[in-house]
């Protein structure tokens, strides 16, 4: 029995989402897997833990979160830019159309919309510090089933399609996941969709990370959006309607679970029969809808999304250095910000801050984590150098330095700890 099966029946359907982007009226069963999501209790408790987690972190935080993604084209051993082995450059203008559609700035009618404040960017690097385009290419077409069927995935198994091993199929080129989101190119999907993505909870799954079909990953589509949508913890706008309308009386724990995008039915794009107020639209053009011609993300969504970054699996991405490098982000000698200076960075529980104190001027250290939390401070001394000593073991990862006057922040600047 292969990965999916045993995913069917240990995990019961455990942190998938998925996308049909077959016509409008095809049947989609996507509803009634994701109800049965909900009825796991691991699943479903993941879910309440990012709502109920911190309602504030973006207010706290609203700086422009940057998501690095590994691009891994599985094709069927045609040239570059042929068939299924897609070009640079229509990977490069699907991740612009995602990051325009995540920034509102894709319509210029986008008042509807929220400025999510995330973006996606191409990793620079290799897990190994090597320069990379961040897009890997490999032949998949000698997996059992692939080329004829697809990546294998959990519905086509329950209809008796077989598509290939997804775990293996994946594993071709799988990147570390707490370093990239992985986004994996398939020229098909076992069971005709469009594409599906994992949400962000429980462990670093083999399988974690967003599928997309070649021919849906352009710039005249949006199917990328939206699947990041659902890595990043969003259900479909209509979720809960495959017995009618959606319940919303709790709205925080029906349908979507988010308040303000309306209750509709899959197919309802233009008129709700579930609700009839001017607020339909929010759901209607929803880039988590099916909707044509979908733009909006609601502040709800902004909410729930990066809450979802913060306080899942997908916060340790914001350390990551593969859009950056270590070597031009943080230099591994000496780094030298205004009158500051670290060394050695990175550095383990002992560093040495350079920075002129004048007597009786008192001046504090501190160390916050990618949460903004404080995880260290102490106070220096007069005079140019100050040993630092952490009095505890700190995770491994990139901390910002602050040196305090009082309640100003007088300089600031980054050391990776290891």
């Amino acid at each position: 029995m292969n990965y999916i099966c045993s995913i069917i029946l240990f995990y019961c359907f455990l942190l998938f989402s998925f996308y049909h982007l077959q016509a409008e009226n095809n049947a989609c069963a996507n509803e009634q897997f994701q109800t049965i999501q909900l009825q796991n209790f691991e699943f479903r408790q993941q879910v309440e833990s990012i709502i109920n987690s911190n309602q504030s972190t973006h207010k706290i935080n609203e700086d422009i979160l940057e998501i690095p993604i590994a691009v891994h084209v599985l094709h069927l051993g045609e040239d570059s830019s042929v068939g299924s082995n897609i070009s640079d450059l229509q990977i490069q203008e699907a991740i612009e159309k995602a990051n325009s559609l995540w920034r509102n700035s894709f319509v210029t009618e986008n008042s509807l919309s929220n400025d999510i404040k995330v973006e996606f960017c191409l990793a620079q690097y290799d897990p190994q510090g090597n320069p990379s385009t961040g897009i890997v290419r490999v032949n998949a077409s000698s997996l059992p089933q692939y080329t004829e069927t697809g990546i294998g995935y959990i519905e086509a198994v329950l209809q008796g399609i077989f598509g290939s091993d997804e775990t293996q199929t994946k594993g071709l080129s799988d990147w570390n996941h707490s370093y990239v989101l992985n986004i994996w190119v398939v020229h098909k999907i076992a069971g005709g969709w469009g594409g599906y993505a994992f949400f962000p909870f429980g462990n670093n799954y083999p399988t974690d990370g967003v599928v997309i079909t070649s021919n849906s990953m352009n710039k005249n589509s949006t199917t990328l959006a939206h699947e990041l949508g659902h890595a990043m913890g969003l259900f479909h706008t209509f979720q809960g309607a495959e017995n009618g309308c959606p319940a919303n009386d709790l709205c925080f724990i029906q349908g979507d679970w988010i308040c303000d995008t309306p209750p509709h039915k899959r197919s309802d794009c233009n008129n709700s029969a579930c609700n009839n107020s001017a607020d339909s639209i929010l759901s209607f053009k929803n880039i988590m809808s099916y909707c044509s011609n979908r733009y909006i993300f609601t502040k709800e969504q902004k909410d729930r999304i990066r809450n979802t970054i913060f306080n899942s699996s997908r916060r340790a991405l914001l350390q990551s250095t593969a859009c950056s490098g270590i070597i031009n982000a943080i230099p591994t000698t000496k780094q030298e910000k205004g009158l500051i200076s670290i060394y050695p960075n990175p550095a383990q529980q002992e560093f040495m801050v350079e920075y002129p104190i004048k007597n009786n001027e008192a001046i504090q250290v501190h160390l916050l984590n990618i949460m903004g939390e404080v995880v260290f401070s102490t106070y220096l001394n007069s005079g140019l150098t100050h040993p630092i000593h952490l009095n505890h073991k700190l995770p491994i990862g990139i901390y910002n330095l602050q040196l305090k006057n009082k309640e100003a922040v007088i300089e600031s600047t980054k050391i990776i700890i290891q």
